[in-house]
């Protein structure tokens, strides 16, 4: 991909900033195995469908044996789903003198992949599953999906469920630590979501997490799909609100 990247760049006459995203982000920082037959442009800094970048793109799709449509910018359509989102940006290392190539960050990849929640591929949930995510990752993710929950809180807290379901050590107490009893499930249940866990219901919790195999993660992510109904059905009940639930 590097070496295909450094063609292209060869190939050009004029300065060309281009953000990646997709499978092919997670590919150039060494996060996951797998092959990709394009590379997802997220936005570039000029139109990379214009006559002069595209016969280029068209000469190096011959050489190298690939998809015609190898570079696209068909990724754009994410600021559907995000308008006006900013990732976090790194540098792709290599030589080039034209091109100057970007890859997003490990957790705008999971923001920008799970973003349209109706239509999550099977291949994006297996890419951010086996992509490792250290303590940095998790609270850059934190933060995103807390300034997305500002203006957009079912597609934040759609985007937190999924996440959660595959990287269940995302699920922290506020104080960085794993949850161990009920009384803290129910401690974030109100603070985040005012969400009143009664007493039988923690008491049956510790009972099922001691007893049945049962786990605290699985019940905040239970809290946090109450929260999401919650959500829509407000979303249901208010007329303005110009979408389709």
């Amino acid at each position: 991909m590097l070496e295909v990247l450094q063609a292209f760049d060869r190939e050009l006459e004029k300065p060309l900033r281009i953000v990646i995203t997709g499978a092919s982000a997670l590919i150039i920082q060494g996060c996951i195995s797998r092959v990709s037959k394009d590379i997802d442009v997220l936005k570039a800094s000029d139109d990379i469908g214009q006559a002069s970048i595209k016969r280029s793109i068209e000469k190096l799709a011959i050489k190298y044996s690939l998809d015609q449509n190898w570079l696209n910018d068909d990724a754009k359509e994410t600021f559907k789903d995000l308008p006006g989102y900013q990732p976090d940006l790194i540098r792709v290392q290599g030589k080039f003198e034209h091109l100057d190539p970007f890859i997003i960050s490990k957790a705008d990849s999971v923001i920008t992949k799970f973003a349209r929640f109706t239509n999550i591929r099977s291949w994006d949930l297996s890419d951010i599953k086996e992509t490792t995510f250290n303590d940095d990752d998790f609270s850059s993710l934190r933060r995103k999906l807390d300034e997305l929950y500002a203006n957009d809180p079912e597609r934040s807290l759609r985007i937190e469920i999924e996440f959660k379901a595959i990287k269940p050590k995302f699920i922290k107490t506020a104080e960085g630590f794993n949850y161990s009893n009920s009384s803290e499930v129910a401690q974030y249940a109100f603070e985040r979501f005012g969400i009143k866990l009664d007493e039988p219901f923690r008491k049956l919790l510790d009972e099922e997490v001691l007893n049945l195999g049962a786990s605290y993660e699985k019940a905040i992510i239970d809290i946090d799909k109450m929260a999401l109904k919650q959500i829509v059905n407000e979303k249901r009940k208010d007329p303005d609100h110009g979408m389709d639930i």
